[in-house]
């Protein structure tokens, strides 16, 4: 479908209607703080499209009418819909002219909430283990749109922003008679996975490229690796009301930033706003989904209520009739196969730039801490012998998305770090501009600093 609109912004554009784990506008209202103004002041009129390349397949592309002849593709953070980027960078980009891509990685929907006993695949239902809402009590399960109704793997998901690079490029040539002269790719988290991807192995379909909290893999160095450690120790942490210091120091040795408490009974943990105060229960979903979606050997079984006990008070109120990672101490003993390793390493990051990347990180971020995905990435590059083509920024008290900024814990936004090193990246591929730091790791607390 394609139309031309009066404003393009998010919150003005119309999008599709949304539906169980499809959820269009509130996809990009979760990745920014509270009260976030948009980049652009003023209506951009211009030209939408909503297209498929494939089965479960969805793209967008916006063409602003004051178009200044350039695109920016997007990878896609989570599991989440095409339209997850209209804040954090559509927006922005749109309102310096760029025209704007993203895609929903060919993942058909994010996750649904639903009882055990409904889900169609028990063996890929993820039981919550937690008692928030009592959603434990009640059976939920949460069914994951890249396990069900087909697993959509890593690999495809870099294939897919390829493709959408491609697709972009045609159907903007369609609308504004001529094709893009620049490309730029830009992502967060899984996103930012998908950009590093995109660089290494298809460099010319882009002429530069910007990181935001991005994932690292490698078969001895991923989520899979270090997120079963936390899992491990945050129970016992949690039952001491924070305060149990074999635990905590247990989950920093693992590479984890420091925990911050404070005294909001809503929030008193970011450590824990990851593990079992909040839905989605990031931490121990994370390990669940990659588990079962990168190793042929693993195994799961969510049951009927009551299925699983919650890790934290161990009360289960029944006999657990759940098994393999639908258990929580399975999760938390965790370790991938070397089958597992095998399926990383086909899409494993390398580290080998041909193009100029950006990197953005935060020292406050507990899903993917640097320490395991920003650093072992500047030492690919390194490896690689293309130091020279990248720069990396860690933002004092960056969480992993700014949504977190609004539950206090001292943190500060990372977007206007983001965007400031856009206009860096377009400065490196339009004007050769070299910025000091190639190569190297720069600490950064306010965004002037990115120059």
């Amino acid at each position: 479908m394609i139309a031309r609109y009066p404003d393009l912004r998010a919150g003005n554009v119309p999008l599709p209607p949304a539906a169980p784990g499809y959820d269009p506008s509130g996809d990009a209202k979760q990745l920014v703080r509270s009260g976030t103004p948009s980049a652009a002041l003023e209506p951009i009129p211009g030209t939408q499209l909503l297209d498929s390349l494939g089965f479960g397949q969805r793209y967008v592309v916006r063409v602003p009418e004051t178009w200044n002849g350039d695109l920016a593709v997007c990878g896609t953070p989570a599991t989440r819909s095409e339209f997850a980027n209209d804040t954090i960078f559509g927006d922005f980009l749109l309102a310096r002219g760029f025209a704007f891509a993203s895609s929903n990685k060919a993942i058909p929907y994010n996750g649904v909430f639903e009882p055990a006993i409904l889900t169609p695949d028990p063996s890929l239902a993820y039981p919550v283990p937690f008692d928030f809402e009592r959603l434990r009590q009640m059976g939920s399960v949460i069914r994951a749109g890249m396990l069900w109704p087909r697993s959509v793997g890593i690999g495809e998901w870099n294939d897919d922003l390829a493709n959408v690079t491609i697709a972009a490029k045609e159907r903007i040539a369609e609308i504004a008679g001529k094709a893009p002269a620049r490309t730029y790719a830009v992502g967060l988290s899984n996103g930012g996975g998908q950009v590093r991807s995109l660089l290494e192995r298809r460099p010319e379909l882009v002429d530069g490229g910007l990181e935001w909290a991005s994932v690292f893999w490698s078969p001895e160095r991923n989520i899979l690796t270090y997120l079963p450690k936390f899992l491990s120790a945050m129970p016992a942490y949690v039952r001491s009301g924070f305060r149990d210091v074999t635990a905590y120091e247990a989950i920093v040795a693992a590479g984890f930033p420091h925990d911050r408490v404070q005294r909001d009974p809503a929030h008193p943990s970011l450590w824990d706003d990851h593990y079992s105060s909040m839905p989605p229960f990031y931490a121990d979903l994370t390990t669940f989904m990659f588990a079962r979606l990168l190793d042929p050997g693993s195994e799961s079984w969510c049951g009927a209520p009551p299925n699983v006990p919650n890790p934290v008070t161990r009360i289960c109120d029944g006999t657990p009739n759940a098994r393999g990672l639908a258990l929580p101490e399975e999760r938390a003993a965790y370790a991938p196969s070397e089958a597992a390793k095998k399926k990383i390493a086909e899409f494993a990051h390398t580290g080998k730039l041909a193009r100029p990347l950006i990197g953005i990180a935060g020292t406050a971020d507990i899903l993917i801490p640097p320490q395991h995905n920003f650093i072992p990435y500047m030492e690919a590059v390194r490896a690689a012998g293309c130091s020279e083509n990248y720069w990396q920024y860690l933002v004092e008290d960056g969480p992993h998305v700014d949504s977190y900024v609004s539950f206090g814990y001292g943190l500060q936004p990372q977007l206007p770090f983001v965007w400031r090193a856009f206009d860096q990246l377009v400065r490196i591929v339009v004007e050769s501009e070299r910025p000091f730091g190639a190569g190297k790791m720069r600490k950064v607390r306010t965004p002037d600093e990115i120059d």
